[in-house]
């Protein structure tokens, strides 16, 4: 009996052991999508969430399988299709991996954006990866990937929140409408633009988007209607507006971006034409997609000579947030030259110098770009080392030249110039003002025999103290080196004094200091620190403080002032830095003399009456 019953166990026992294996190998099941909306967003839900865990718990097989789910129900969800990813990577399963990374690498969402620069650096390390065997991982059969077509649970969700949104539409609740449509397109952020298009090109994708113009116009979001109604007429030219919402405003609206877009068309089929013409005729490769390596990326041509059409080609990086790129060039001793470059791409900018330009012995030049608030963004070449072809007979020798681009001209050979470069001395002249606002502080010299406020006479010279300064000046430039002025400056400064007739009884008063002057001053230099000198005429009144000792038995020192009022001569030296390359903003540093020619108060030897002023600021030259 004992033999059957160990016999019996060891059998069981057996059973068990061969059965553990097939029920960890076991598929997750992953319901079919039905017709109840809400229950499908419950159904991805749970499995998203059992996707996090066992991604966490690094169960990889059970992840990847539940983000698989998620996928069948939400074709679109990025967060999903990352975590699949990161699945497979983590079973091994490289090729898939692989699939899924490079899928989110098309999106062109804010969020897809975010995640790229880590997945470009994990497809890097994970390219040459052969997969690990996997002998027991069947995966949930994956969502159709064929675009050819909405997928049916897309579609069916766009209809559902169509009913709904024109309900709240009837009722004129254009807030809780345009929120319901948003959420609803914004699930498609995880798809390609052809996904999207595809979403957007059904009855209920294209309805959504135009109800979604409707209620932004409504709402008065005009730019996002325009852009709502702009991405309808891109789906569909003649796409309808739906009438029991046109009013006469909104039709004209309607009527106004149709026109735009219209236009936007013409225009970009014209851009198109250009660039087929440029590859076609001028031998210029396709643009690349991926982002330069370098600031501005450029090979000069190679097929340069006399008579023939010349092409400059350059791609720049998007970190540099250009809006331009301008050539700058020389042709044979001639003076400096710029052309715009034309955007013919996404990063790329192209220029065509016809042939009947190129009859030079030598043409040197470098590339520069520039923002949209005309700033330097990048450079290749320099004005001090231009790139530079020497043709002789017909053909380019390529070789440097020591002679540098310095200034351009207003006017290039085949159209005006846009915009000179913003260079600091290699700008041409052009009458400009200025302003500049500034702060300082000063010191007079308080000579002997001269009466305070408080009434003392000073038995000694010395130097008084004076009060902050704070100044504007509005100038012009008559030349590249000389301008005139007018400056402004007040403060204000605390004095002490006596009451009339007492010793004992001390008063405080603030006395304010103002200068108005006529000014002239000539710059030394254009470059980047350009130092200057100069002068003026004008009226002044200047507060100097001074300690004044009192009779000791009435206290301590006495916060005593001088002041001089009258006609002041004013000499001015200062430096003045450029902080941006066109020197459009400055700081300045300056010492001003202030010396007394007359004086108000009819004072004895007013000449003598001399102050100089620190100042230190910014200004704006235009």
């Amino acid at each position: 009996m004992f033999r059957y019953s160990l016999l019996f166990f060891t059998m069981t026992a057996l059973a068990l052991i061969t059965a553990v294996p097939k029920a960890s190998a076991e598929k997750l099941h992953c319901p079919n999508v039905t017709d109840n909306d809400e229950k499908n967003t419950e159904i991805a839900r749970r499995y998203f969430q059992m996707g996090g865990m066992f991604l966490d718990k690094s169960d990889y097989v059970k992840s990847a399988e539940s983000f698989e789910c998620v996928l069948k129900f939400v074709p679109y969800s990025l967060t999903a299709r990352y975590k699949l990813a990161r699945a497979y990577d983590g079973m091994e399963v490289y090729s898939k991996a692989r699939e899924q990374y490079e899928l989110i690498l098309v999106y062109d969402s804010k969020d897809a954006e975010s995640l790229k620069p880590d997945i470009r650096k994990r497809l890097a390390e994970i390219k040459d990866l052969k997969d690990k065997v996997q002998t027991t991982v069947v995966a949930v059969e994956a969502p159709s990937t064929d675009e050819k077509t909405c997928p049916s649970v897309v579609q069916k969700s766009l209809q559902e929140v169509l009913a709904k949104a024109t309900r709240l539409l009837d009722s004129k609740d254009w807030s809780r409408a345009r929120t319901l449509i948003e959420e609803t397109l914004g699930k498609l952020s995880g798809a390609t633009q052809e996904q999207r298009t595809l979403c957007y090109s059904t009855d209920a994708g294209l309805q959504l988007l135009l109800l979604l113009g409707v209620a932004n116009f409504n709402l008065n979001n005009l730019e996002a209607s325009r852009d709502n109604f702009s991405v309808a007429f891109h789906i569909k030219s003649d796409a309808n507006l739906p009438s029991k919402y046109a009013s006469a405003k909104l039709l004209a609206f309607y009527q106004e971006t149709l026109n735009a877009y219209f236009e936007m068309v013409k225009t970009e089929k014209s851009r198109l034409l250009r660039i087929k013409e440029l590859e076609e005729n001028y031998g210029v490769p396709p643009e690349p997609t991926e982002n330069p390596s370098t600031p501005i990326e450029h090979t000069p041509s190679t097929d340069v000579a006399t008579g023939k059409p010349m092409v400059f080609v350059c791609r720049v990086q998007d970190e540099l947030l250009a809006t331009q790129v301008k050539i700058i060039y020389r042709i044979d001793d001639g003076p400096a030259q710029e052309m715009s470059l034309e955007k013919l791409g996404q990063r790329r900018y192209a220029l065509v110098l016809p042939k009947e330009m190129i009859t030079f012995a030598r043409f040197s030049y470098h590339l520069v770009a520039l923002t949209g608030e005309g700033k330097e963004a990048g450079l290749w070449g320099s004005s001090a080392k231009p790139h530079v072809f020497l043709l002789q007979a017909g053909k380019p020798i390529d070789t440097p030249v020591d002679k540098p681009i310095d200034k351009p001209i207003d006017k290039p050979i085949d159209k005006p110039v846009d915009k000179p470069v913003d260079k600091p001395g290699t700008r041409p002249w052009t009458p400009r003002f200025f302003v500049t606002v500034g702060f300082g502080s000063e010191i007079g010299f308080i000579s002997a025999d001269k009466e305070t406020e408080a009434g003392a006479i000073t038995d000694n010279s010395s130097f008084g103290t004076g009060s902050a300064v704070f100044s504007a000046e509005l100038g012009y430039y008559l030349a590249p080196k000389h301008r005139v002025s007018v400056l402004v400056g007040i403060g204000d400064v605390e004095v002490e004094g006596y009451e009339d007739g007492s010793t004992s009884t001390r008063y405080k008063e603030p006395v304010g200091t103002l200068r108005l002057f006529a000014r002239y001053a000539f710059l030394f230099g254009s470059g980047r620190v350009r130092p200057y000198a100069g002068g003026g005429l004008g009226w002044a009144n200047l507060v100097h403080t001074v300690r004044t000792d009192t009779i000791e038995e009435y206290g301590n020192e006495l916060m005593d002032a001088h002041i001089m009022t009258g006609v002041f001569v004013n000499v001015v030296v200062g430096a003045q830095v450029c902080l941006t390359s066109s020197c459009r903003f400055t700081a300045h540093l300056e010492v001003n003399e202030y010396w007394n020619a007359w004086n108000a108060d009819n004072e004895g030897e007013s000449s003598s009456n001399v102050a100089l002023h620190f100042l230190a600021g910014i200004g704006y030259h235009f």
